[in-house]
């Protein structure tokens, strides 16, 4: 059954002042739990006070050496803080207060990219499917070609980013699908031109926010 994903313009700024920090995507999950029960592991920064305090000590896992936690899946893949049978409030047992990685998760980025969440989040995947954006001009449809175009050349071209590395979580693609789409709303020279745009957009975004680009 499809579902409303909204005009691609709006959900692509709105996604892209979210990851620079703004406020939390509003998405219509509905019945849909899929990101609440796919094995996800949450990343949970020093920064985010509220939310640690919040979160059983024995839910987080140490991370990294600046103080990021992980909160992991439980053996079921659902979230430890997920209670319940919806993705709203009665489902998350911290919803006011759950971590800036949950509010910036929109499973409509992977629509928007051209690919799916992964292998086993068959409840997300069917969701991504099943989004169908609206294109309020010309521009979001160049919009929306280009973020698929982004993600297609990230996954294609991994030699030709440095190390030969880029992240290998779908979701980390579309994330920098999104924060670099700009490379491809224009015709490209070559791949390493593209590839060297990908990484310069990228740096932009994460040193100044949705405004860059």
């Amino acid at each position: 059954m499809p579902h409303p994903a909204g005009g691609f313009s709006a959900w692509l700024r709105a996604m892209r002042s979210s990851l620079a920090g703004g406020s939390a995507m509003q998405v219509a999950c509905g019945e849909c739990v899929g990101c609440c029960t796919s094995s996800y592991v949450i990343k949970v920064r020093p920064r985010e006070r509220d939310a640690l305090a919040h979160i059983p000590a024995t839910c987080l896992q140490p991370g990294e050496l600046d103080g990021t936690q992980y909160l992991a899946a439980n053996a079921q893949g659902h979230c430890p803080m997920f209670s319940g049978s919806t993705a709203n409030d009665a489902g998350c047992s911290i919803y006011a207060h759950r971590p800036e990685t949950c509010r910036t998760y929109d499973c409509r980025i992977f629509a928007a990219a051209g690919m799916q969440a992964g292998e086993g989040k068959t409840m997300i995947n069917e969701r991504v499917a099943s989004w169908r954006f609206e294109y309020e001009d010309e521009t979001a449809r160049a919009e929306h070609r280009a973020v698929t175009a982004a993600a297609s050349f990230l996954r294609q071209h991994i030699v030709r980013f440095p190390n030969g590395e880029i992240p290998s979580r779908a979701s980390d693609i579309a994330v920098l699908a999104v924060k670099s789409y700009t490379v491809f709303m224009r015709p490209s020279p070559d791949d390493a031109a593209s590839a060297a745009g990908i990484v310069a957009a990228c740096r932009e975004f994460d040193a100044h926010g949705a405004g860059s680009g």
